[in-house]
Protein backbone atom coordinates (compact mmCIF):
# COMPACT_ATOMS: atom_id res chain seq x y z
CA UNK A 1 0.00 0.00 0.00
CA UNK A 2 1.18 3.21 -1.01
CA UNK A 3 1.28 6.66 1.20
CA UNK A 4 -2.19 7.19 2.70
CA UNK A 5 -2.71 10.56 0.52
CA UNK A 6 -2.65 8.32 -2.83
CA UNK A 7 -4.99 5.21 -0.96
CA UNK A 8 -8.91 5.00 -2.14
CA UNK A 9 -11.18 6.16 0.83
CA UNK A 10 -11.92 1.71 1.25
CA UNK A 11 -8.11 1.42 2.29
CA UNK A 12 -7.84 4.44 4.90
CA UNK A 13 -10.58 2.84 6.04
CA UNK A 14 -9.45 -0.26 6.81
CA UNK A 15 -6.00 0.93 7.75
CA UNK A 16 -7.82 3.00 10.07
CA UNK A 17 -9.73 -0.12 11.55
CA UNK A 18 -6.23 -1.84 12.19
CA UNK A 19 -4.94 1.14 14.01
CA UNK A 20 -8.01 1.41 16.25
CA UNK A 21 -7.17 -2.16 16.74
CA UNK A 22 -3.74 -1.45 17.67
CA UNK A 23 -5.01 1.61 20.32
CA UNK A 24 -7.64 -0.75 22.04
CA UNK A 25 -4.63 -3.21 22.59
CA UNK A 26 -2.33 -0.51 23.29
CA UNK A 27 -5.24 0.98 25.94
CA UNK A 28 -5.38 -2.81 27.32
CA UNK A 29 -1.84 -3.01 28.09
CA UNK A 30 -1.47 0.40 29.78
CA UNK A 31 -4.08 -0.67 32.22
CA UNK A 32 -2.76 -4.00 32.80
CA UNK A 33 0.59 -2.26 33.37
CA UNK A 34 -1.09 0.56 35.82
CA UNK A 35 -2.99 -1.96 38.10
CA UNK A 36 -0.15 -3.66 38.37
CA UNK A 37 1.85 -0.57 39.35
CA UNK A 38 -1.02 0.21 41.44
CA UNK A 39 -1.02 -3.17 43.50
CA UNK A 40 2.47 -2.59 44.05
CA UNK A 41 1.88 1.02 45.75
CA UNK A 42 -1.11 -0.53 48.00
CA UNK A 43 1.06 -3.67 49.46
CA UNK A 44 3.81 -0.98 50.47
CA UNK A 45 0.94 1.02 52.45
CA UNK A 46 -0.03 -2.00 53.31
CA UNK A 47 2.87 -3.35 54.77
CA UNK A 48 3.86 -0.02 56.64
CA UNK A 49 0.50 -0.09 58.23
CA UNK A 50 1.51 -3.58 59.39
CA UNK A 51 4.47 -2.47 61.13
CA UNK A 52 3.38 0.64 62.11
CA UNK A 53 -0.03 -0.64 63.69
CA UNK A 54 -2.74 1.47 64.49
CA UNK A 55 -3.05 4.01 68.11
CA UNK A 56 -6.13 3.37 70.24
CA UNK A 57 -7.53 5.00 72.63
CA UNK A 58 -11.26 5.48 74.73
CA UNK A 59 -12.70 8.65 72.65
CA UNK A 60 -15.70 8.08 74.82
CA UNK A 61 -17.69 6.19 77.50
CA UNK A 62 -21.28 6.52 78.22
CA UNK A 63 -22.87 8.10 81.36
CA UNK A 64 -23.30 4.64 83.28
CA UNK A 65 -20.09 3.47 82.23
CA UNK A 66 -20.77 0.35 80.68
CA UNK A 67 -19.93 1.30 76.90
CA UNK A 68 -16.70 3.03 75.85
CA UNK A 69 -16.17 3.93 72.61
CA UNK A 70 -12.38 3.04 71.03
CA UNK A 71 -11.02 5.10 68.58
CA UNK A 72 -8.61 3.50 66.49
CA UNK A 73 -5.70 6.17 64.61
CA UNK A 74 -2.96 5.43 62.27
CA UNK A 75 0.23 6.97 63.63
CA UNK A 76 0.05 9.36 59.89
CA UNK A 77 3.61 10.59 60.08
CA UNK A 78 5.32 7.19 61.11
CA UNK A 79 3.27 5.47 58.65
CA UNK A 80 4.89 8.27 56.08
CA UNK A 81 8.09 7.46 56.97
CA UNK A 82 7.76 3.81 56.73
CA UNK A 83 5.88 4.18 52.87
CA UNK A 84 8.90 6.84 51.89
CA UNK A 85 11.59 4.19 52.38
CA UNK A 86 9.51 0.83 50.99
CA UNK A 87 8.29 2.70 47.51
CA UNK A 88 10.26 1.58 44.33
CA UNK A 89 12.63 3.82 43.03
CA UNK A 90 11.37 6.76 41.48
CA UNK A 91 8.13 7.21 43.75
CA UNK A 92 7.70 9.62 46.52
CA UNK A 93 4.91 10.27 48.86
CA UNK A 94 4.10 13.96 47.74
CA UNK A 95 1.24 14.51 50.46
CA UNK A 96 -0.63 13.21 53.42
CA UNK A 97 -4.41 14.51 52.50
CA UNK A 98 -6.69 16.19 55.06
CA UNK A 99 -8.78 12.82 55.27
CA UNK A 100 -5.99 10.78 55.87
CA UNK A 101 -5.08 9.78 51.94
CA UNK A 102 -1.59 9.34 50.89
CA UNK A 103 -0.79 11.22 47.28
CA UNK A 104 1.94 9.18 45.78
CA UNK A 105 3.93 10.78 42.92
CA UNK A 106 6.04 8.86 40.12
CA UNK A 107 8.50 11.80 40.01
CA UNK A 108 10.81 9.48 37.81
CA UNK A 109 13.86 10.29 39.99
CA UNK A 110 15.28 8.84 42.84
CA UNK A 111 13.38 10.23 46.15
CA UNK A 112 15.79 12.53 48.25
CA UNK A 113 16.05 12.92 52.07
CA UNK A 114 15.02 16.70 51.97
CA UNK A 115 11.90 15.45 50.05
CA UNK A 116 11.41 12.68 52.48
CA UNK A 117 12.02 15.08 55.29
CA UNK A 118 9.59 17.46 54.05
CA UNK A 119 6.76 15.32 53.64
CA UNK A 120 7.43 13.37 57.29
CA UNK A 121 7.77 17.36 58.71
CA UNK A 122 4.14 18.23 56.83
CA UNK A 123 2.53 15.23 58.34
CA UNK A 124 4.15 15.36 62.35
CA UNK A 125 2.41 19.09 61.82
CA UNK A 126 -0.89 17.81 60.89
CA UNK A 127 -0.81 14.61 63.53
CA UNK A 128 0.53 17.44 66.36
CA UNK A 129 -2.17 20.00 65.87
CA UNK A 130 -5.67 20.11 68.46
CA UNK A 131 -8.73 21.46 67.42
CA UNK A 132 -11.87 22.18 69.24
CA UNK A 133 -15.31 21.78 68.30
CA UNK A 134 -15.51 24.48 65.79
CA UNK A 135 -12.06 23.45 64.08
CA UNK A 136 -10.35 26.21 65.81
CA UNK A 137 -6.76 25.38 66.39
CA UNK A 138 -6.31 25.14 70.42
CA UNK A 139 -2.90 23.14 70.81
CA UNK A 140 0.44 23.62 68.11
CA UNK A 141 3.53 21.47 68.40
CA UNK A 142 6.76 23.47 69.32
CA UNK A 143 9.68 23.69 66.89
CA UNK A 144 11.64 21.48 68.68
CA UNK A 145 8.68 18.73 69.47
CA UNK A 146 8.25 18.18 65.73
CA UNK A 147 12.01 18.65 64.96
CA UNK A 148 12.63 15.64 67.66
CA UNK A 149 9.85 13.31 65.95
CA UNK A 150 11.39 13.71 62.59
CA UNK A 151 14.07 12.51 64.65
CA UNK A 152 12.51 10.03 65.64
CA UNK A 153 11.31 8.93 62.77
CA UNK A 154 14.84 9.08 60.45
CA UNK A 155 15.44 12.27 60.07
CA UNK A 156 18.95 13.75 60.80
CA UNK A 157 18.16 16.96 63.43
CA UNK A 158 20.11 19.12 61.33
CA UNK A 159 18.19 18.55 58.26
CA UNK A 160 15.13 18.59 59.33
CA UNK A 161 15.17 22.33 61.25
CA UNK A 162 16.57 22.86 57.77
CA UNK A 163 13.62 21.14 55.66
CA UNK A 164 10.99 23.20 58.30
CA UNK A 165 11.94 26.79 57.80
CA UNK A 166 12.17 25.59 53.93
CA UNK A 167 8.38 24.83 55.20
CA UNK A 168 7.85 28.25 56.42
CA UNK A 169 9.53 30.11 53.92
CA UNK A 170 7.29 28.05 51.29
CA UNK A 171 3.94 28.83 53.14
CA UNK A 172 3.64 24.53 53.72
CA UNK A 173 3.54 25.57 57.55
CA UNK A 174 3.18 28.68 59.82
CA UNK A 175 6.24 29.18 62.54
CA UNK A 176 4.86 31.60 65.40
CA UNK A 177 6.51 32.16 68.66
CA UNK A 178 8.29 28.80 68.49
CA UNK A 179 5.18 26.59 67.54
CA UNK A 180 4.12 25.27 63.97
CA UNK A 181 0.85 25.81 62.20
CA UNK A 182 -0.08 24.54 59.04
CA UNK A 183 0.24 26.18 56.26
Amino acid sequence: MGSDEEASSHERMQRYEQLAEQEREYRARKRTMLDDVSEELTGVVERAISMEGANAAVDSTSSDGRTQRIKATLDRAALVAAVSEQLPSGFAVKSINDDGTLSIEWSRRETSAEQRAMVILQAIVAEEIVTDADELIVEAPTRQQVIKRAVELGVEEDLAGERLQRLDDIGKVGIEEGQVFPG
